[in-house]
């Protein structure tokens, strides 16, 4: 009886762990202990054009996105650990900067190519054809917006997928 006891706490413990996890409720965004982002953040919101940053283990990579409607800016900031080159080492912080305040922050885990919804793959393609063709590209999926813009180099196109005001995935085609 106090075996089934201890089994059915441990199960209940590992349950509500996972609800727990799933909700984000120690989700701690990356800004909170973590500085260089915020500071990141209002350098690209400034000055309009991306930065990399070294510090430590680090290397920051901070993006302006795109402008929303109403003016505010879309800015994603990545940290990457030194030696681990997967995404699984990467902290990504999404930043709604709006009249020189933050607005809204929002961490994210990127889904990669794979993981993106089916139906969105042929929208990504025509969007990275029409940048090609004329520079930039944005398309709209089902609240996923997809923004496509050339690179230096000849035929070299960056996409990036944001859902809402996170980025999702970043790919170079």
């Amino acid at each position: 009886m106090k075996k089934i006891l201890k089994i059915s706490i441990i199960a209940l413990i590992v349950f509500f762990a996972n609800i727990i996890y799933a909700f984000g409720i120690f989700n701690i965004p990356y800004n909170q202990s973590d500085p260089n982002f915020n500071k990141l953040a209002m350098r690209v919101y400034n000055s309009g054009t991306s930065y990399t940053y070294t510090y430590g283990a680090y290397t920051y990579n901070a993006l302006p996105l795109t402008t929303t409607m109403s003016g505010c800016k879309l800015i994603s900031i990545i940290r990457r650990t030194q030696g681990f080159p997967k995404p699984a080492y990467w902290a990504i912080e999404n930043y709604k900067i709006c009249g020189g305040n933050i607005a809204e922050v929002k961490n994210t885990n990127m889904a990669g190519w794979n993981n993106l919804p089916n139906g969105i793959k042929p929208v990504i393609n025509n969007t990275i054809q029409e940048a090609r063709q004329y520079g930039k590209a944005t398309a709209n999926y089902y609240g996923y917006r997809i923004i496509a813009k050339t690179g230096a180099y000849i035929g070299t196109v960056f996409v990036y997928v944001l859902n809402g005001i996170k980025l999702e995935s970043m790919m170079r085609f």
